[in-house]
């Protein structure tokens, strides 16, 4: 078969009258035939010609340009859509630079508040649509029930996350697997939690123990040595207010050490896994179930307070801890002293006098002038975890939180 042969070109000058030469070379380097071209096409002297004054015309055009540049009357190029963009936030800002922040607050409604199983009732009567879906899934988590039990068996600690509350599951596990084994049930978001109660319910009720010890690093060696008792710890919110601290967490981590203690937990916080260092995790070993549920948050939201509950004025723990944890060390002293003194006179505490608490501060050198404990004092009544009540003319400063509350806030506070 003979070779296909290549197409025929028109003539280079007749190209010329059309397009510029850098123009027809850049067109046949994409052509397949490109390659096989002679350069005597493009090297005539007509090509020399045209080449030269196509040269010269745009050198001129170049020349005008920069001279209309040079004297502003060159038109302005057309705004972009960025550029557009960039006026329009800036006229926002500008148009609302004068906007004012309303004051109103939730209480201007005076709305009417509920009692805690008033609120479980109103917020009950909602159903989800996805039901089906979310029983279907809690389902298909029990069936790994067995699973779980021989994870803990073979010196696992389970760790149970995902949207949802886990406790109803946990408790199911409970019923199911661990109801011929000794095993506590441990709320953690429960706000009278401590970890001496804790260890003290091990010791007592289930290893039957009378004696008194006088630290936490004698319980967890006496647990340690009774080897003879498996014990399972259900830890519903184990990153709950009431264990998120350093102490709680390690009594925690070397009790799931224990080769007779086995722990199965829920954690909900997003930054749960901070609590845990390297070493912690080595002494707790979890392993890691995803625990999606679906299910509302009804038992571990009961101590929280609502803008529709009576004790929504109160202070919660909480909101203690987030807060004093920005404030000095000084203030936090201050407040301290001021939750002792209240602790300190029982049911029967109606406040302290200023007067009466500025002496108390200065005795504890917390502050030099009254102008500065009035200012501190500014700054609790703004984050309301302190106020005052006017009696006979005096004014009175108090703690709005429940003793038992205000009691664990202390014991549990590091400053």
């Amino acid at each position: 078969m003979a070779a296909e042969s290549p197409p025929e070109f028109p003539s280079p000058n007749k190209l010329k009258r059309e397009v510029s030469t850098p123009y027809l070379l850049r067109g046949l380097k994409q052509t397949k035939y490109a390659h096989t071209m002679p350069l005597e096409h493009f090297s005539s002297d007509d090509e020399s010609e045209t080449s030269e004054s196509d040269f010269s015309s745009s050198d001129e055009e170049s020349d005008e340009e920069a001279r209309e540049v040079s004297s502003g009357q060159r038109k302005r190029a057309m705004p972009t859509e960025e550029n557009e963009d960039k006026e329009n936030y800036e006229a926002y800002f500008h148009n609302n630079r004068n906007v004012k922040t309303s004051n109103k607050t939730l209480d201007d409604l005076k709305l009417e508040k509920l009692d805690h199983q008033k609120v479980l009732k109103v917020v009950g009567k909602e159903k989800p649509t996805f039901a089906a879906y979310r029983d279907a899934l809690v389902s298909e988590h029990k069936e790994s029930f067995p699973v779980w039990k021989v994870y803990l068996q073979e010196g696992f600690n389970v760790l149970t996350y995902g949207f949802g509350s886990k406790r109803p599951i946990l408790i199911q596990f409970c019923k199911k697997m661990l109801k011929h084994d000794y095993h506590i049930v441990i709320n953690g978001y429960f706000p009278n939690l401590t970890i001496r109660g804790l260890l003290n319910t091990i010791t007592s009720e289930v290893l039957g123990s009378s004696a008194t010890y006088k630290s936490v690093a004698d319980q967890i060696r006496y647990i340690k040595a009774c080897s003879y008792r498996e014990l399972y710890l259900v830890i519903n919110n184990i990153d709950g207010v009431n264990l998120r601290n350093e102490k709680a967490q390690q009594v925690l981590a070397e009790l799931g050490a224990i080769d007779h203690v086995h722990i199965i937990a829920s954690v909900d916080h997003i930054n749960s896994p901070l609590l845990w260092d390297d070493g912690k995790l080595q002494l707790f070993n979890w392993l890691w179930i995803d625990c999606t549920s679906y299910l509302t948050y009804t038992d571990e939201t009961s101590a929280d307070c609502s803008v529709l509950d009576k004790t929504a004025g109160d202070v919660s723990l909480s909101s203690m801890t987030h807060v004093l944890a920005s404030l000095t060390p000084n203030a936090k002293n201050i407040f301290r002293l001021i939750g002792n003194i209240q602790l300190k006179a029982g049911k029967d505490f109606q406040g302290i006098s200023f007067q009466d608490f500025y002496i108390k501060c200065r005795e504890q050198f917390l502050v030099n002038s009254d102008t500065t404990l009035r200012t501190q004092l500014t700054e609790f009544k703004d984050h309301k975890l302190i106020k005052s009540r006017n009696k006979n003319g005096v004014e009175l400063l108090y703690i709005s939180a429940e003793n038992s509350i205000l009691q664990q806030f202390l014991d549990n506070s590091t400053f």
